[in-house]
């Protein structure tokens, strides 16, 4: 693509919502206007407007049917009327590529829509290792597949994705929506093997974009207490408890004047958070902050925390301190974008590893230093140069399928 593409950016998700999925479409969007002209497609917000803003960027809400309660997600069901719409934008807007982040109504209707112009699609999946930790497995294995086939029409992909029948329907739902784009994104290379196991044929690795920090500045010293940030929605996916207990149990054991720990996020472990956190002078929860306050949030830290297992594909938290030019402690090996370098390794889910690691760097933050060195060069998988080139590759390929058969082909 040497003239300026036209693509389409869709999500079923609000970027009203703290979370990964909802960073990357945003800054994937603003990535994208540097060299294509870009219609973002999802539920109405500030956030949406402010990008709507944006030079070269076009935000178009489409308001939820309904909102469920407790998770804040806005339903957005496939309907005849939503697909022409759809057709009629994209249409309007001589849009080449289709490009979803989610797998729900309004990702399938914009299948649809695509499909009647024969556009290219490809879609970036964040939720193939979706799982809860709450006892509703027999209720989601059950009800998930109706409920999805309801909202988008797909019928359900009946195949056993995860050891826990709940869990194996959540990310059935997202693989019901790969089997009908022409070309499906991963961030990270092991969800790409798990889709490809699970009979995807065309998966592409493109890793996730942040907005660039022009500021940012490695750590060379320590002086004072090791500043320790945690960010992300305060959830059991995340393992938020866990790294709370962890990060008292290591303040008690060096002291306060030589750990410090602030935690940044909201979600529905927050109460149980402060109550843990209240009356210890070595942790700070600030509560959700918004996106344009995290590069400071990184700033004041050394060191970053990813506490998740088994949850992440591909953290923006990781993106976003990494071209902050701050290290990662990490406990999930499946995770390597960017970590391979700029990581602090601290696998495994026994209290003795995290809350160990802590201690020791508190005590020797030596690498510490070396990982916030290691960033300046690992933070280039993360850039919006790399991103251009990977999904414009992809954009290149899908549109060649299209082109070929008409039909999706990135079920084997």
């Amino acid at each position: 693509m040497t003239r300026r593409a036209r693509v389409a950016v869709v999500s079923d998700y609000t970027l009203a919502t703290l979370g990964g999925a909802e960073n990357a479409f945003h800054d994937q969007v603003l990535a994208l206007s540097a060299v294509a002209d870009v219609l973002a497609i999802c539920p109405p917000s500030e956030r949406l407007a402010a990008l709507g803003r944006q030079p070269q960027i076009r935000a178009m809400g489409v308001p939820a049917a309904f909102v469920v309660p407790g998770l804040g997600f806005p339903l957005v069901p496939h309907t005849a009327r939503l697909r022409h719409r759809l057709r009629t934008v994209l249409a309007e807007h001589r849009v080449e590529v289709v490009h979803l982040h989610s797998e729900f109504g309004l990702a399938a209707a914009a299948i649809a829509a695509a499909r009647e112009l024969g556009i290219a699609v490809v879609q970036t999946v964040h939720t193939f290792f979706w799982q809860t930790t709450a006892p509703i497995q027999t209720l989601l294995a059950l009800g998930g597949p109706p409920f999805h086939r309801l909202v988008t029409g797909f019928s359900p992909a009946r195949i056993r994705l995860a050891d826990r029948a709940g869990d194996s329907a959540l990310r059935a739902m997202t693989l019901a929506t790969a089997r009908r784009v022409d070309l499906v994104i991963s961030p990270s290379a092991h969800q790409a093997d798990r889709l490809r196991a699970a009979g995807l044929a065309r998966v592409e690795v493109v890793p996730n974009t942040v907005a660039p920090n022009p500021t940012a500045r490695p750590v060379t010293s320590i002086d004072g207490p090791l500043r320790v940030l945690w960010i992300g929605r305060l959830a059991d996916e995340k393992r938020i408890l866990p790294f709370v207990r962890d990060a008292l149990r290591a303040v008690g054991d060096v002291g306060a004047d030589r750990l410090q720990v602030e935690i940044v996020g909201a979600g529905p472990r927050q109460a149980q958070v402060r109550r843990l956190i209240d009356g210890h002078r070595g942790i700070t929860w600030r509560g959700r902050l918004d996106p344009a306050e995290i590069p400071a949030a990184l700033e004041r830290a050394h060191v970053t925390v990813l506490s998740s297992i088994g949850w992440d594909n591909q953290p923006m938290t990781v993106a976003e301190s990494i071209t902050a030019l701050r290290g990662v402690i990490w406990c999930d090996p499946a995770l390597t974008e960017g970590l391979a370098d700029a990581g602090i390794a601290a696998f495994g889910e026994s209290t003795d590893v995290l809350a160990g690691r802590l201690v020791e760097l508190a005590t020797d933050p030596t690498p510490v230093i070396a990982a916030s060195s290691a960033a300046i060069s690992a933070r280039d998988v993360f850039s919006a140069d790399t991103f251009l080139r990977s999904v414009t590759r992809a954009y290149r390929t899908a549109m060649a399928v299209e082109q070929q058969t008409g039909v999706p082909t990135c079920a084997s």
